[in-house]
Order: structure tokens, then sequence, then C-alpha cells
């Protein structure tokens, strides 16, 4: 077995449940293997995902700074976008389906499972931290909460 601090076998990463602090933490996160983290990457994070049925990815937000890439590698969800001057929308997606959010668009997304078995997902994302800020399209309170208490990461959505 490789010992090298680069190399990883991925399903021996913890898988944590998502969450929100209180009083957001009663939506239903999904489960997250920081495969990023575990390597030791520094300017990207890399994320498995398992979205068990009826559980959403995170709120629906978008970054200033940070591009995202999901690739859908088992099961069915929705990607839910809200765009500028748009009515929110659900995108069917199957395993093979992959998904890149461009920073700076302003389109919020997250993923939800409408289906009837685990969707598993892989997410790459840039880290800018200092430099990245986000908000949250469709949640107003946890928008509210994460520009009260995180005022350097608010990105202002008008």
């Amino acid at each position: 077995m490789p010992t090298d601090p680069f190399i990883v076998f991925a399903p021996d990463v913890p898988e944590e449940e998502g969450h929100y602090p209180s009083p957001f933490n009663k939506e239903r996160l999904g489960f997250f293997r920081d495969i990023g983290r575990a390597l030791g990457t520094v300017n990207i994070g890399v994320g498995l995902d398992r979205l068990p049925p009826g559980e959403c990815s995170s709120f629906t937000h978008a970054h200033s700074h940070e591009e995202e890439l999901v690739w859908v590698l088992e099961g069915e969800c929705n990607v839910r976008l809200i765009e500028p001057d748009k009515e929110p929308r659900e995108v069917p997606l199957r395993a093979g389906h992959v998904v890149n959010f461009v920073a700076g668009t302003r389109i919020a997304h997250c993923f939800v499972n409408r289906g009837s078995r685990d969707c598993i997902t892989l997410t790459i994302g840039e880290r800018k931290r200092g430099v990245d800020t986000a908000f949250y399209a469709e949640d107003k309170a946890y928008d509210a909460f994460f520009k009260a208490t995180h005022p350097a990461r608010y990105w202002s959505p008008s």
C-alpha cells in the first residue's frame, strides 16, 4: 500500500455529515469526504459527496472568485439553479453528467436528491480564502446570518 502523503484511498477518508450552525442545522446536507484536505491540497478542494434521497448539498449559493465543478458519479439528482433575472429551476442529472460553475456569474446553485437512492458526486473547486465571497440566493435568513457573521466573506447579490 502507498504511504506517500499525496496518495489516499478515498474510502479511508472519514465521511462527515454536512451541517450549518444552529438554528440552520435542521437542513440535511448529505455526507462529505474531504479528499483534498486528506491529500494536503493547497489551491483546490476535492470532495466526494454522498447525497441520500430527500437531501441537498447546501443552501443555494454563488461564489465571486471560486470556480466549482461537480461530476455525478452514481445515481441521479437535480441541480437547482437561480440565475440573475430568471425563475429558479432544476435540471435533472444522472451518472456521467458534469456541471461547472464559473466564478463571478452570480448563478446560485445546489444539488438536490429527489430520487430513491443515494447520489454520489465528485466536487472540485478552487480555494481562494481572503478573496472569495459568497451569497445565498434563496435562503434569506441564512444569507442575513452569513452577512452579519462573515462580512468580509459576503458578496452582495445586487
